[in-house]
């Protein structure tokens, strides 16, 4: 079956094949091995055949063949897999004095016009650049989502063939499903010498997508979804970026000064940007989307609001208080880490959260270990493709799933919460983001990327996520990610739930949903002290707190109803990328 990194675990393989149509068994989340036989169970592995076609040889396939695919990276030698997970070099702000020189004056034309494709156009339009956007002809005759948000902005449109010839730089900002297909078709109008470029490497990566040797690849990869893109470039900012250049297709050496235009283009170089790898991306961007930057919220948000319902909280006081706390409680995150997430509790507060992480990091590791074992082997990505072979039956089963949850089908609210009150009555909640950004980091490093790279993907992106749940719930989440994030979140939530029943049964009632302590604020001296200890000295603390240094310009975003409903109106697209 191919060389060790890309082998199945065939004992977890007979489990799955075993029990592949029975119930999910709940298991006593205490066990590690109770723990992986209910994640074996419930996150569907690849069948032997991906196994192989991931670890098949690369070879140059023609650009129409859209049937075998080759993982890239599981055709690298062990020393090229170490050393582009480990490429991340933060970039000096000096580097992006030439600002978008080297695109200026150049055609760019973005296929792909939902939420990434369109705001990452508008920001590069304000910034000089010359853009336009090339979309199927049934998009134009039909008047799809992608030919209003481009015309409604004033873009000129047009055909593949009209548009794709004359250009400069090809942004191919299309859903990472389309990507084969749509490259394939326009790769041969392409003229020599133009370029390529993606905002996630997947494409290249885990199918193997082989580029015409004349023609640059280079990756901009902005650190959250596309409307924060645009909300934080019209506020004379930025979101932390990521930039790449394939190593096999930059026949010209002009692969790194084309990205860092791009990045400057769109903003990025304002908040901070890291010169890494396709590799390093699309390893790092898979295990933090599936894991605590969707996944964890999701399961979190559904695990929560049950939970007060079982104990008689309001509905709609509890409906509001996970959709907009999730918001309020990492917006702390995002300006102190994990240590400012968790000064904004009381003293007995913070040492419940401490513990409660303490216990969820013990249940959920064996999860993020297989999440990350999967994505490095391409077991996920295998999986994932075969689902899109099987016209996404699992993601469609599982979205439908998630409409019906009682958390997503209960409105929130109208009663007043305060700032405070968010952290006073979300103990829990607030347990929840630190077990999963410390675990989603602590794997990614433990594989060989770098702590810059890790954090991005794990810490920063949180609050940006969080910010699109208060807007519509878990609905507006899965529709602003991408195709694969979408995916990748409901596999991890089909296999944590399950893996915290126990805990969720057993967990203290007063640490969601009312306040936790409603006593003094005295305690144990040296139990507090070590509590603190430990949290600023986990290595997320230590690169955070130097990377947050580099973006000293970032805004607290205001929560609430009132709040997201402005920015809402200021919105400029009208549908997003994933679910076009």
């Amino acid at each position: 079956l191919g060389p060790p990194s890309v082998q199945p675990n065939t004992h977890l393989l007979r489990s799955v094949h075993a029990d592949a149509r029975r119930p999910a068994q709940h298991a006593r989340t205490t066990a590690a091995s109770d723990a992986t036989m209910i994640i074996a169970r419930v996150v569907l592995l690849p069948v032997a055949a991906s196994a192989l076609l991931a670890a098949a040889p690369a070879t140059r396939r023609p650009a129409t063949a859209l049937s075998a695919r080759t993982n890239y990276y599981n055709t690298l030698s062990q020393a090229d897999k170490l050393n582009q997970l480990g490429r991340c070099r933060f970039m000096d702000r000096r580097e992006f004095d030439d600002g978008i020189a080297a695109i200026d004056g150049k055609k760019v034309v973005i296929i792909g016009c939902g939420a990434q494709g369109l705001n990452q156009g508008l920001n590069m339009r304000d910034s000089g650049c010359d853009v336009s956007y090339a979309l199927r002809q049934v998009a134009i005759d039909e008047k799809r989502a992608s030919f209003v948000n481009a015309q409604g902005n004033g873009f000129t449109t047009g055909t593949y063939d009209e548009l794709v010839p004359s250009a400069d730089l090809v942004l191919n900002l299309t859903p990472d499903k389309q990507h084969t297909a749509v490259v394939s078709e326009v790769m041969p109008m392409m003229k020599q010498g133009a370029t390529l470029a993606y905002s996630h490497g997947f494409n290249i990566v885990e199918e193997g997508m082989q580029v015409r040797d004349d023609l640059t690849v280079i990756m901009v990869a902005p650190k959250c979804p596309g409307t924060e893109v645009r909300e934080e470039y019209k506020r004379g900012f930025g979101v932390p970026t990521l930039i790449a250049v394939h190593p096999v297709n930059d026949p010209e050496g002009k692969g790194l000064a084309q990205a860092k235009a791009y990045a400057a283009a769109t903003g990025g170089d304002r908040a901070g940007v890291l010169e890494s790898s396709f590799v390093a991306e699309v390893k790092s961007d898979l295990m933090g989307e599936q894991t605590i930057l969707c996944g964890m919220l999701q399961t979190g948000s559904v695990l929560c609001f049950d939970h007060m319902m079982e104990r008689g909280v309001d509905a709609g006081y509890a409906s509001k208080l996970i959709q907009y706390g999730w918001e309020t409680i990492t917006e702390a995150l995002k300006h102190g880490g994990i240590t400012g997430m968790m000064d904004r509790l009381d003293n007995p507060s913070k040492l419940k959260a401490f513990d409660l992480s303490e216990e969820l990091k013990g249940i959920m590791r064996p999860l993020y270990v297989k999440h990350q074992d999967d994505i490095i082997s391409g077991a996920f990505s295998s999986g994932m493709m075969a689902d899109w072979d099987a016209g996404d039956s699992n993601l469609l089963k599982w979205r439908a799933e998630t409409a019906e949850t009682n958390f997503e089908k209960t409105p929130a609210g109208t009663m007043d919460i305060s700032e405070q009150e968010y952290f006073d009555h979300g103990v829990l909640m607030v347990a929840m983001v630190k077990a999963g950004v410390e675990l989603a980091f602590e794997q990614m490093t433990a594989v060989g990327m770098k702590p810059e790279s890790a954090y991005y993907e794990s810490l920063h992106e949180t609050p940006l996520i969080a910010n699109t749940i208060a807007r519509k719930k878990l609905f507006e989440m899965n529709n602003v990610i991408s195709d694969t994030a979408e995916y990748g979140c409901y596999l991890y939530d089909q296999a944590c739930k399950p893996l915290l029943a126990d805990f969720m049964k057993a967990v203290d009632p007063t640490t969601v949903g009312v306040k936790y302590n409603t006593g003094d604020n005295g305690v144990d001296n040296k139990r507090l002290n070590a509590a603190n200890a430990a949290i600023r000295a986990h290595p997320v603390e230590v690169v955070g707190a130097e990377l947050r240094g580099y973006m000293s310009d970032m805004e607290a975003i205001a929560s609430g109803a009132e709040a997201n409903a402005q920015r809402a109106a200021g919105l400029e697209w009208t549908a997003t990328s994933n679910q076009l």
